[in-house]
């Protein structure tokens, strides 16, 4: 009898072995889905277009760079991005980075005399306070990857010039009593999801003019 047992036990285990290895991850996630989001507001983004799998990103520190390095990808290459039109000299262009067929993020830093005090800050609060991101998701149906990564996920709606927005704040080390370092929003720009992190260095009202993004065409 012990012995029959075992060998239940033994297939059993087998099995559940078996069962996990087969086992796989919703096709189109993304495990860096939390950038430039936090882990709390985009665990995954689920890809509502043509990204079935995953690449390595392309990381570029000019336009230039990125311009051509599309240039050279003929039928695959991107015809255009987006980039915010209010940017003051303040800011400067840190990095380009392109996930193909998942997204192109622009990320600018905010020179260190306009950031307000980042004392008692983390390292990595202290840069979001002072990192603004622009990011164009390169999905084929916009509405409905804003509709699953930030509308279900507890973005809230605002209007603001007549246009919709979905906003979340966020706050240092993740606690809602401690202050916001980032203003989160999301919305459609020619039918495309765009994401953007305003650093909290103004009132949410100042900070909205750098959501007016303008297209740029790759030449």
């Amino acid at each position: 009898m012990k012995r029959v047992s075992f060998l239940i036990l033994l297939l059993s285990m087998v099995l559940t072995f078996c069962a996990c290895a087969n086992t796989e991850s919703p096709s189109g996630t993304l495990p860096d889905g939390a950038s430039p989001g936090t882990a709390d507001n985009i665990n995954e983004e689920i890809a509502t277009g043509p990204a079935e799998t995953l690449t390595a990103p392309h990381s570029f520190t000019s336009f230039e760079d990125f311009e051509n390095h599309e240039k050279k990808l003929g039928a695959k290459a991107l015809s255009h991005y987006y980039t915010p039109s209010a940017l003051t000299q303040d800011y400067s262009l840190s990095q380009v980075t392109k996930r193909d067929d998942v997204y192109v993020m622009l990320e600018y830093t905010l020179s260190a005399n306009k950031v307000i005090s980042a004392e008692k800050l983390s390292e990595y609060d202290a840069e979001r306070l002072s990192t603004l991101i622009c990011r164009y998701s390169l999905y084929s149906d916009g509405k409905k990857a804003l509709e699953e990564n930030f509308i279900s996920k507890g973005y809230e709606p605002i209007e603001y010039e007549g246009k919709v927005y979905y906003r979340w704040d966020e706050h240092a080390e993740n606690d809602p009593d401690k202050r916001i370092i980032g203003y989160e929003i999301a919305f459609l720009k020619d039918g495309n999801l765009i994401f953007m992190h305003l650093p909290a260095v103004d009132t949410f009202e100042n900070m909205m003019e750098f959501a007016d993004i303008i297209k740029v065409d790759i030449d």
